[in-house]
């Protein structure tokens, strides 16, 4: 189980998330306290193994929040709204999730940064 130290956008009374693996690129967020809720992730490798750059910074107000102090402490998700087929499921790249699996630690973060796109499927360019 893991806790959410910022909130997920729209689900910010929860509190408590489960994290199911589906491959070595999604997974599933599970919302104990919503019936039947999840919301589809994609591991930012993902976009990476297909040379795709999404480099962002985050503020110092939010790692401290998920006790990140430095890469290697945490992983960054996409939320995907699935569609069929797959590679046409729409990504969320304005507002990634943030893992820090050695504290069981996550949460949401807005990109303020300026990003190239605000959304992309999973077959798309981003450049």
């Amino acid at each position: 189980m893991y806790k959410a130290e910022l909130p997920l956008l729209g689900f910010e009374e929860i509190d408590e998330i489960k994290i199911n693996p589906v491959d070595e690129y999604f997974s599933t967020l599970v919302l104990e306290k919503r019936d039947n809720l999840n919301i589809n992730i994609v591991n930012i490798t993902y976009f990476e193994d297909k040379n795709m750059n999404l480099n962002f910074n985050i503020d110092e107000d939010t790692l401290r929040k998920l006790h990140i102090h430095e890469e290697k402490d945490f992983d960054i998700f996409f939320c995907v709204v699935v569609q069929t087929p797959i590679e046409d499921s729409i990504v969320n790249l304005a507002a990634p999730i943030l893992i820090n699996e050695k504290q069981k630690l996550l949460g949401q973060y807005v990109i303020k940064d300026r990003i190239p796109k605000l959304f992309t499927t999973l077959n798309s360019n981003i450049l």
